[in-house]
């Protein structure tokens, strides 16, 4: 049957014996948290063979994080001083996929025994292209770009992955196999960018960071309305609408245009700034 401490270890004060003596050494020992707590201890294998270093942690039944330990060279771990209770372990090691948690109860006094079972990543071989776009001047991260990923052969290329940047600008495209790899970095409003050709072999995890460069022929607004009749309410068809930048003080007419049958107008292409819109109609005279 295993022991577990009922009480800690306490060691005395030196004592200083001469000749014949008599000393006395009283010791009054602690109630060990042991008594009240568990051990949690157990193996962690994989096809049967015991998985040394690999990380076995613990958590409360609210999934918080309680504490954590690394296999020995036969796969055991153990978890000393675990308050009774009940609690959720998983294990996990490079190369190998994380089980799910299982449930396991800690009872005082007592070790609890789990072992753990992890099966190899049928993609732990595979290589790794990660990095930021970031536009070029000024240099700041791109959100929502589209990276595609093409495989390279004899000229050759293949879409294997298309994926969009998060708020930091950053993207990630992982499991690829060896070969040759270019990014294609795009985003409405910026040229295309690609990089070169990356080769990727032995488990690689490779940085590739891409930068885009404003265009300003497609990196524009609309601006768009209604022209009516502020008495009747109805639309003015072919009322002229002028487009004017406003720079400091001065007011300059950029496009004019026409409304039509419904009153209404459309600019296009029209760059960052200060615009007012002016609006009259006409009608022939005899």
């Amino acid at each position: 049957m295993p022991k577990i401490d009922q009480y800690d270890l306490k060691r005395s004060p030196q004592i200083s014996l001469l000749g014949t003596e008599e000393q006395t050494a009283n010791l009054q020992l602690t109630l060990s948290t042991a008594s009240t707590a568990g051990v949690l201890t157990g193996t962690v294998t994989s096809g049967g063979e015991p998985l040394p270093g690999a990380t076995l942690k613990v958590f409360d039944t609210n999934n918080i994080p309680f504490a954590h330990t690394i296999t020995g060279p036969l796969g055991q771990y153990t978890i000393a001083s675990v308050s009774a209770g009940s609690y959720r372990v998983t294990a996990t090691k490079t190369g190998y996929l994380t089980p799910d948690v299982v449930s396991v109860s800690i009872l005082a006094n007592r070790p609890s025994t789990l072992n753990i079972e992890l099966s190899p990543d049928p993609d732990a071989t595979l290589n790794t292209l990660f990095g930021k776009v970031n536009q070029s001047a000024p240099l700041e991260p791109i959100e929502n770009a589209t990276v595609n990923i093409y495989s390279v052969s004899e000229d050759v290329r293949t879409l294997i992955l298309t994926t969009t940047t998060n708020s930091s600008g950053q993207y990630l495209a992982p499991y690829l196999a060896d070969g040759d790899y270019i990014a294609i970095a795009n985003k409405e409003g910026y040229f295309q960018t690609e990089s070169a050709i990356q080769t990727l072999t032995n488990t690689e995890i490779t940085p590739l960071n891409l930068f885009l460069i404003p265009n300003p022929e497609t990196n524009t607004g609309t601006i768009s309305g209604l022209i009516t009749s502020q008495t009747t309410l109805l639309p003015i068809a072919n009322a002229t609408v002028a487009l004017y930048q406003i720079v400091g003080t001065t007011e300059t007419i950029v496009q004019i245009t026409k409304t039509n049958s419904g009153g209404r107008y459309l600019f296009g292409n029209v760059a960052e700034g200060q615009y007012v819109i002016k609006s009259f109609a006409q009608i022939n005279v005899v």
